[in-house]
């Protein structure tokens, strides 16, 4: 039992790991200004973060996202994602378009999350696994479904619900999996196996707001 809770435990150390912020440079801006190098390598396609500028009289300024696309042993590639951000008091926006040497910031608000999961159980145990993030309540999804008569959500929901609350990442619960999509690009960062002692499923999933 020991060997499997220490197995586990640097499971969940280097999955922990692939979420921490990162800061690096822009370099090598594409003429049609849709895509730079990244001097990070070995990054999960889909990763995201902001690019920000910060010439403006020392103030720093998001000019937009980036999702991964392609990555190797030492560079990545990102593509510029143009969609409206929220504003920050901290961060204003601009129109501003990226160029090289401008910061990015890749796995920005990854620690602000919501867990979708078949029972309370779960949520519980993705708590106390990840006890640093900030897990937004998922009755405040399950209201957002309701009020848009959505029962079901699908990809474009919960791409739009984790946006309107700055939300970097979501945690799924399925087929005894779990599960790290980027709030962005809602692709797969990791998946590790998760089992609890509960087979109740609540559907779609754990919410106490009623249909």
């Amino acid at each position: 039992m020991k060997i499997i809770f220490v197995i586990f435990a640097l499971a969940m150390s280097a999955f922990t790991a692939n979420l921490t912020e990162q800061i690096t440079k822009l370099t090598n801006l594409t003429a049609n200004n849709k895509e730079a190098t990244i001097n990070l390598g070995n990054l999960k396609i889909g990763q995201s973060g902001i690019v920000i500028n910060n010439d403006l009289q020392g103030k720093q300024v998001i000019l937009c996202y980036a999702t991964v696309i392609s990555s190797d042993n030492n560079n990545s590639i990102i593509k510029f994602d143009f969609r409206e951000i929220i504003e920050q008091s901290a961060i204003p926006k601009t129109k501003l378009l990226p160029k090289n040497g401008d910061t990015f910031i890749i796995n920005h608000l990854y620690k602000n999350s919501m867990i979708i999961a078949p029972n309370f159980k779960a949520i519980t145990k993705i708590k106390q696994l990840y006890s640093n993030f900030n897990f937004l309540d998922i009755d405040l999804f399950g209201a957002y479904l309701k009020i848009n008569n959505t029962p079901a959500p699908k990809k474009e929901d919960i791409v739009t619900f984790a946006h309107l609350n700055d939300l970097g990442s979501i945690f799924l619960v399925e087929n005894k999996n779990l599960h790290i999509l980027d709030a962005i690009s809602l692709t797969k960062i990791e998946t590790i196996p998760f089992e609890i002692d509960d087979n109740t499923t609540i559907s779609p999933f754990q919410t106490n707001v009623e249909d």
